[in-house]
């Protein structure tokens, strides 16, 4: 029996994609069947600051990807993103002491109440540990016995505004959302193995907008942040120095950009059109900013002290980490081992969105497949088609 399709969209500050597939439950590979993507308008850094221009992006990813489908997975970040280590307990009163998957949902919602901001929303609850009568380390604890249950957990929560806004956008374009999915976790399921998260590493997704941070130990998220600076940032540093476009500080950067400055000869000079320019000052201009990414991440991982929790080092993701030298800048800014990462468990033929920059589309995925919520595909299930959401978009612009 084929699994059902599952269903993304990754709504960043640079690019939108539209994504569907299946997701095969016992391996974990994805087929991708289709994906569609467009420039992205109305956001900055991560959040949605123009609703119109959102969902007209929104609507041309949709219509390149050209596949029917049912409840979507969302990805979000921005620095409204918050996140902490809490630990609950109750104690357990079936009669046979058995824990149950209710009793575990009754753990997790006790999590959520330590998000007590009202302008804030919990979007992940994600167990690090259950404690069963003094006893650590179980992370399956449905079935076995205990009276008292403690379980420590990784709560992530969001601006109810900004949430709100990115809601609204897509759904804007007659398209239902099923959850929404913080990106460095979407990330994370698509490029780290069970092993990975097991022995210890930090996963850095560089996007557009923004450059999240996911920290795994003993198997278990233990550390989440969202970083303002992005790709998008290394580009604006581009244009404002050397005194050019956005567009063709994009280029350049894309073209010959390195952030190992001393490795590039100081009288070089690269072309761009009919112009040359040296391409030892845009070293110097994007080398200046990627530290500022590393730093903040060293900081961070200090802050919270998980630093010396990664044996398997750092790994680079999204589509700022293919600029020349980012591994080795970071390596030399933490003092870990860095490589680069990219989404590993896809089959089919679209093999093209194995690369860094869709890293969180192919995440948001598993994260579909893995939804309770998700509704069944048949009867009852909302149906639209992504060819004819252009025309329904264009029709509420004009408020018809």
């Amino acid at each position: 029996m084929a699994e059902p399709l599952v269903y993304g969209i990754d709504v960043g500050t640079t690019k939108i994609v539209a994504i569907a597939g299946r997701v095969d439950t016992s391996s974990g590979l994805i087929e991708v069947l289709s994906m569609g993507e467009a420039p992205s308008h109305g956001l900055k850094k991560g959040v949605v600051v123009d609703r119109k221009a959102t969902a007209e992006s929104i609507a041309r990813a949709l219509r390149r990807c050209e596949v029917q489908g049912g409840p979507v997975s969302v990805g979000i970040a921005g620095s409204h993103i918050s996140s902490i280590n809490t630990e609950v307990t109750l104690l357990n009163r079936s009669r046979n002491l058995t824990i149950t998957e209710d009793f575990v949902q009754q753990l997790e919602e006790e999590a959520r109440l330590t998000s007590a901001d009202e302008d804030m929303r919990v979007l992940h609850v994600v167990p690090r540990e259950y404690i069963l009568d003094g006893s650590g380390g179980v992370k399956r604890p449905v079935g076995l016995a205990a009276r008292r249950v403690t379980m420590r957990a990784h709560v992530v929560s969001g601006a109810v505004a900004s949430i709100q806004n990115l809601l609204s956008a897509v759904e804007d374009c007659g398209v239902e959302v099923s959850q929404v999915v913080l990106e460095p976790l979407a990330s994370a399921e698509a490029c780290l193995s069970e092993k990975d998260r097991e022995e210890g590493i930090c996963l850095v997704d560089v996007g557009g907008g923004t450059t999240d941070i996911a920290v795994f130990h003993r198997g278990a998220l233990s550390h989440t942040t969202v970083i303002p600076i992005g790709g998008e940032s290394f580009s604006s540093d581009v244009a404002y120095g050397m005194k050019i476009p956005f567009e063709a500080a994009e280029k350049l950067k894309v073209r010959y950009g390195s952030v190992l400055s001393r490795t590039v000869d100081p009288v070089a000079a690269v072309k761009l059109g009919d112009r040359y320019y040296n391409a030892h000052f845009l070293s110097e201009i994007l080398e200046y900013r990627a530290r500022e990414v590393f730093e903040y991440t060293r900081d961070s991982l200090e802050k919270f002290q998980v630093k010396n929790l990664l044996p398997g080092g750092v790994v680079l993701t999204g589509g700022g980490s293919l600029l020349e030298g980012m591994t080795e800048l970071c390596e030399e800014v933490l003092r870990i081992r860095t490589a680069n990462t990219a989404p590993s468990r896809v089959k089919g033929e679209l093999k093209a969105v194995q690369k860094p920059q869709y890293a969180t589309t192919i995440g948001l995925l598993h994260f579909s497949s893995q939804n309770d919520n998700r509704l069944p595909e048949g009867e009852g299930a909302t149906k639209f088609s992504f060819g004819s959401i252009v025309a329904a978009i264009k029709s509420w612009f004009r408020g018809e």
